[in-house]
């Protein structure tokens, strides 16, 4: 009896245990939830974002997995991970129904092609004498590098365009060609008396914090065409960095030379385009040479898309889009024209606190000290349209003209428009518009899908003023469509 009681004891506690199968599967093959890894173009020198796998043990038994490696001898472009411990491992055990981790990461060398080009790899595991791949594909991408190696207090970190020339310069224009990408990484200064041209389809890529810095005597032209645009934009180009705002700082202009940006597409800074005099004390009473911006797009930066300080600016059927504090701030006077440019925003980032557009003709030069400047400002058949109910911060000073007039404008804001010499025939606040049995918002085709071109029941359609249409410098719209007698209000005439 006694020996019974022992073994129904002894039966009870191995019952009460968890259960899991103490024995090793001899089959032992593992299944992935990816048995290829991408990484999409990575510039030489520059490590990739990590990609995850799992690995799976699908089996009620537990595996050791032999042997985990790289298969390429060099092995150096490639780095992985398997469950916390990185590079090459052994006896490594998945217990029954259960998975590990695996992180890889790529950095390629350079080579001599201006091309992309194909880095592959593959992480083999052996697992009782069973050999099982996971193929690792990068496209490589040689390009220009721009590094800092110059510090001044106050100032970021930065390296002197001049100095990646040769030491006779036989030209104070420098030309980037679109043979290759031109990767920076603190602050690009473009010294004074020097002109950076910038040819069609070049893409500029900024590492987090860089930015392009055009010193006061500089000049910068961007030569961008349509389709075929001269892009500015952080330096991860894995699809997940696609619209992601605040991977890079800013394009800086101090006036100096006349300088010209025409179809370039600057997006995912903080700041888009920043054009003010340097040191601004200095340049109250002088007209700085003119900053021309044409049929172009600033999109998705995480601060402000055009900043401007007593400034000497023309921007035409161009695109501000989604920026998580201004599209437009202006500060410190100048003298300044928006025409047929579109403003929208329905920043979605963050909760966005400020109106798209803020106009002040003060300034402060110390810490308690305030001044004014004269400002001279036009927006001609532009729209100023977003989703907040007031789209609109005007802050004057009396010490200093304040000549600000929306001339055929769409606008949406909750101030009075009934000066006439400040509104001229504007279209403030409009309802949706129906059609058919169909509500739609009032001016764009498809702001959620960033589609700010017009619809044909829009009220932006013919609204525009011939006269305005006659001071741009080119009669066709942001697409090259030529505009009519009846001009569109915004960068898009409708077709």
């Amino acid at each position: 009896m006694k020996q019974l009681l022992l073994i129904i004891i002894a039966i009870a506690a191995i019952s009460s245990c968890k259960k899991r199968n103490l024995g090793f599967e001899e089959e032992g093959a593992l299944t992935f939830s990816e048995s290829t890894v991408v990484f999409d173009t990575v510039f030489t020198g520059i490590g990739s974002a990590t990609k995850t796998i799992k690995v799976y043990n699908p089996h009620d038994k537990d595996i050791s997995i032999a042997a985990v490696s790289l298969e390429g001898l060099a092995g150096k472009a490639y780095r992985f991970n398997l469950d916390g411990f990185p590079g090459d491992q052994k006896d490594v055990l998945i217990p029954a129904q259960d998975s590990l981790y695996l992180f890889t990461e790529v950095t390629i060398d350079a080579n001599n092609t201006f091309n992309p080009f194909f880095v592959e790899d593959n992480i083999v595991f052996i697992t009782n004498g069973v050999e099982q791949k996971v193929k690792l594909t990068a496209y490589g991408q040689n390009a220009y590098y721009y590094r800092p190696n110059r510090a001044i207090e106050g100032l970021p970190a930065f390296s002197n365009l001049s100095s990646y020339l040769p030491n006779q310069l036989t030209s104070l224009d420098v030309n980037w060609k679109n043979d290759k990408p031109h990767v920076i990484y603190g602050y690009l200064l473009v010294d004074s008396l020097l002109t950076l041209n910038i040819e069609a389809g070049t893409q500029i890529h900024f590492h987090k914090g860089a930015g392009l810095w055009v010193y006061r005597g500089a000049a910068l032209n961007v030569n961008g065409e349509l389709d075929n645009e001269v892009v500015f934009q952080g330096d991860r180009l894995e699809a997940e960095f696609d619209d992601i705002a605040g991977q890079w700082d800013r394009v800086w202009i101090n006036t100096g030379a006349a300088s010209n940006i025409k179809y370039a597409h600057i997006k995912n800074g903080f700041v888009g385009l920043q054009v003010e005099p340097l040191p601004f004390d200095d340049f109250q009473d002088v007209v700085p040479e003119k900053v021309t911006v044409q049929k172009t797009t600033i999109s998705n930066m995480a601060g402000i898309g055009v900043f401007l300080r007593n400034a000497n600016f023309d921007m035409e059927n161009s695109l501000v889009y989604n920026m998580g504090n201004y599209n437009v701030a202006i500060t410190g006077g100048g003298r300044m024209n928006f025409l047929n440019t579109t403003l929208a925003n329905y920043w979605s980032g963050s909760n966005r606190e400020d109106p798209m557009l803020f106009i002040s003709n003060r300034y402060s030069s110390g810490e308690s000290s305030e001044e004014a400047v004269n400002l001279d400002l036009r927006f001609g058949n532009t729209i100023i349209y977003g989703s907040k109910e007031e789209e609109l911060e005007l802050d004057s000073s009396t010490a200093a003209d304040y000549n600000v007039l929306f001339d055929h404008c769409v606008i949406r804001t909750e101030l009075s428009t009934a000066n006439a010499s400040r509104y001229k025939s504007c279209i403030v606040n409009p309802g949706n518009v129906t059609v058919g049995d169909n509500s739609f918002l009032p001016v764009y085709k498809n702001q959620n899908e960033e589609d700010f071109s017009l619809f044909q029941q829009s009220v932006a359609v013919d609204k525009g003023s011939i006269a305005i249409l006659d001071l741009l410098s080119e009669k066709s719209d942001l697409k090259e469509n030529t505009r009519d007698s009846k001009p569109d209000i915004g960068a898009f005439e409708f077709k």
